[in-house]
């Protein structure tokens, strides 16, 4: 049960462009960071660190400061592969920020819109530092979702997951759950700047009993991810028909580093039980020799995503 042998950030995908289209460039050349200005400048800056010197020099080239305008001319000449990137910033406005999975041009997978600059920068600093936002999840997702196939995001954060399944090669249906309704309009807009509008549904919801989690297709299944262990049996209250059905093939959800007698040892039992009830068997992901493999739970002692899945969806890693 082998996942690629990928190493972060990951290599480049299949996937739908993004709105505008993607354009390829020259590779991110080091040069001293530009201190940050006011409004933009941080989120600029963020960018600029990350090798995206055209999309800063577009949030900043408004400026009245000359010296700012002689620093946009001196980013254009070291610009990184972002010129999709900088153009949807140019029309669109805002904080959108680049996936650090590519195209095999270079340019970001998909975007994610914030409405705070503060939580622009550190989402940025995340995806684009050693590991990205939600590593397990989105290498998981690429390698297991088939067409046809659902994926229900019950704790999509700021999106990265929901538009990672989006924007793979496999052609499949994506359901937010949100806890408020501003909440889905920036998952919305991120689809949208994305390129995966049609793909992405967000809706205000709690539950799996509040969304549709059959999958449209036949033969094809449904992805759920949990969020934290302590979510798990309160998620999946309402669902036991589609369980019993082998609809849902896959629950990712997060146990933490607690150990056996830590804080969420007791939910972390509770979330087995309930899945094991239908037959789920529990993975973690772990790097070997071979690449990044599937490995039983148990035989993990520092894992943080847990990936319980029905049997027969086991035969998609087959061989």
């Amino acid at each position: 049960m082998s996942l690629p042998n990928v190493v972060l950030p990951w290599s480049s995908q299949n996937a739908p462009s993004l709105s505008g289209g993607p354009t390829s460039g020259s590779a991110p050349v080091s040069v001293p960071e530009p201190e940050p200005e006011p409004g933009h400048g941080p989120i600029a800056a963020a960018l600029y660190r990350a090798g995206f010197t055209a999309s800063a020099a577009v949030l900043v080239e408004a400026s009245s400061d000359p010296s700012v305008h002689a620093l946009v001319e001196q980013w254009r000449e070291t610009a990184a592969a972002d010129a999709a990137l900088a153009d949807l910033i140019a029309r669109q406005g805002g904080a959108l920020i680049p996936s650090v999975a590519t195209r095999r041009d270079g340019s970001p997978r998909f975007v994610v819109r914030f409405s705070s600059a503060a939580a622009a920068v550190a989402a940025i600093d995340a995806e684009h530092g050693d590991r990205g936002v939600d590593p397990e999840l989105r290498l998981f997702l690429d390698e297991a979702l088939r067409d046809g196939d659902r994926f229900v995001d019950a704790d999509p954060g700021d999106g990265f997951g929901a538009l990672s399944a989006a924007s793979g090669s496999a052609s499949v249906s994506v359901i937010v759950l949100c806890d408020a309704p501003e909440h889905c309009a920036l998952i919305s807009d991120s689809a949208q700047a994305s390129g995966v509008e049609g793909r992405v549904i967000a809706r205000v919801a709690s539950t799996l009993d509040q969304v549709p989690t059959v999958p449209t297709t036949p033969g094809a299944s449904t992805l759920v991810h949990a969020g934290s262990a302590a979510s798990v049996a309160v998620l999946l209250r309402g669902v036991r028909g589609a369980l019993e059905r082998r609809e849902i093939g896959a629950v990712a959800w997060r146990c933490g580093l607690s150990g056996a007698n830590g804080p969420d040892a007791e939910s972390m039992q509770v979330a087995a039980a309930v899945l094991g009830m239908f037959g789920f068997i529990h993975f973690a992901l772990a790097s070997g020799e071979a690449g990044t493999e599937l490995v039983p739970a148990d035989a993990m002692a520092t894992n943080e995503m847990i990936f319980s899945l029905e049997p027969s969806f086991l035969a998609r890693f087959a061989g």
